[in-house]
C-alpha cells in the first residue's frame, strides 16, 4: 500500500521543496477517500469496483493506481484517514492543559470528536475488517494500542498525584475509545441529540469513575 501522507501546512515547513506537490497529493487522497466512503455507503464495498472509482473520482484507471495497489488498498484508505495525525493532536491539545483532569479531557475532547465525524468509516472498517491484508490489520491494532498507551498514561499521572482515584488506566482507556465508536455502532440512540450534550454526558461518566472517595 502507498505511504500515507502527513499534512504540511503553513510556516517555513509550506515553503520546503515539494511540500506543495506534498499538500496536493494530500488533498487528492481526502477527496479519493470521500469517493470511496460515498460509494460503500450507497452499495457496501464488494459492491463497488476500481473503474468506478476511477470514475466518479474523475481520474483515469492508471491515475487511480498511483494511489492504490489493489482494491482492498481503497478500503484501507478510508481507514487510515480516521487517526490520521491524531495522537498528534492529542498531544498538542494535552500540552496546553494543566493537571491531570483538564489534560484528560483535552485528549477525550479531540479523540471522541475525530471519532464522532468519523462515524461512518468507522462503522465501514468493522463492517470490512475481514477483507483486510494482514499488515493492515496489524498496524491498526498498533495505532489503537498507541492511542489506549496516552489515554492510560493520563490516567496513570492522575493516580499518581492523587487527582484521581486507582483504577484500571488499561481498562478505562479502551472504555474511553469504545465510548467514542459508539454513534458508529448504535447511531439510532442518538437522534435528536446534540453531539455536545452527547460529549459532556461522556465525560462526566469517565470523570466519575476517576474523582477520588468523598469528590463524588
Amino acid at each position: 500500500m502507498p505511504t500515507r501522507l502527513s499534512v504540511v501546512t503553513g510556516g517555513k515547513a509550506a515553503s520546503r521543496p515539494g511540500a506543495a506537490k506534498q499538500e496536493r497529493s494530500r488533498k487528492r487522497r481526502q477527496h479519493l477517500t470521500e469517493v470511496v466512503m460515498q460509494l460503500i455507503k450507497e452499495r457496501g464495498f464488494a459492491g463497488i469496483s476500481v473503474n468506478e472509482v476511477a470514475e466518479r473520482a474523475s481520474l483515469s484507471v492508471g491515475g487511480l493506481y498511483r494511489h492504490i495497489g489493489t482494491k482492498n488498498d481503497l478500503l484501507e484508505m478510508v481507514c487510515d484517514e480516521i487517526n490520521l495525525d491524531l495522537l498528534e493532536e492529542m498531544r498538542a491539545a494535552t500540552a496546553k492543559a494543566r493537571g491531570a483532569t483538564a489534560k484528560l479531557e483535552a485528549a477525550i475532547r479531540v479523540y471522541w470528536l475525530r471519532h464522532w465525524d468519523s462515524a461512518s468509516a468507522i462503522l465501514v472498517s468493522y463492517r470490512e475488517y475481514p477483507s483486510f491484508s494482514a499488515e493492515a490489520k496489524k498496524r491498526y491494532r498498533d495505532e489503537e494500542k498507541r492511542l489506549a498507551e496516552f489515554f492510560a498514561d493520563l490516567i496513570r499521572a492522575g493516580s499518581i498525584s492523587e487527582e484521581f482515584r486507582e483504577v484500571d488506566d488499561r481498562l478505562l482507556a479502551y472504555e474511553i475509545i469504545l465510548l467514542a465508536h459508539m454513534r458508529a455502532l448504535k447511531g439510532y440512540t442518538f437522534e435528536g441529540r446534540e453531539r455536545d450534550d452527547i460529549l459532556e454526558e461522556v465525560l462526566e461518566l469517565i470523570f466519575s469513575r476517576l474523582r477520588p472517595a468523598g469528590n463524588d
